[in-house]
């Protein structure tokens, strides 16, 4: 099994996980910690890196993720290979990760769990919500149009 794989197995055990406070609970704490962060900080890019975490151990590797809470710093940190801009949607495959920028140093990241034959992406996120929010209560699955995702995918560690 590859990182990826790994690394998307282990985010979808923690679907369902809520927060207990504002970017606190015993699971989103673990989360920041693995970026080096105490509680209070958004945690999307930190869950993606703790999966990575997680998933490259249980190989006995290094974690390829680049070590950041930052969805936008994600992108920046890694390599020009493993981005993939959105008019590449088609080689998207499940274990990327998303990064949607929402402008002004704001973005959000995911799993993209599989890609429908309609186009749409099914997602494992962490801080979101069921509508979607950048800035949620937990880790969803959701579905996201494909033209949600304005700055590409990751595919990380090649």
């Amino acid at each position: 099994m590859s990182i990826r794989d790994n690394a998307l197995r282990i985010a979808s055990g923690y679907v369902g996980v809520r927060e207990t406070g504002r970017n606190t609970g015993p699971e989103v704490d673990v989360f920041l910690r693995s970026v080096g962060l105490g509680p209070g900080y958004a945690w999307c890019a930190a869950f993606v890196h703790h999966c990575f975490d997680r998933g490259s151990a249980a190989e006995g590797l290094d974690n390829p993720c680049p070590h950041t809470a930052g969805a936008l710093r994600l992108w920046d940190l890694s390599p020009a290979n493993w981005q993939i801009t959105p008019e590449n949607y088609a080689s998207v495959q499940p274990g990327d990760v998303f990064v949607v920028d929402h402008l002004h140093g704001l973005g959000h990241v995911g799993f993209v769990e599989s890609v429908r034959d309609d186009g749409t992406l099914v997602t494992i996120e962490g801080n979101t919500s069921g509508n979607g929010s950048r800035e949620g209560d937990g880790v969803y699955r959701r579905t996201r149009r494909r033209d949600e995702v304005n700055r590409g995918y990751l595919r990380i560690g090649g």
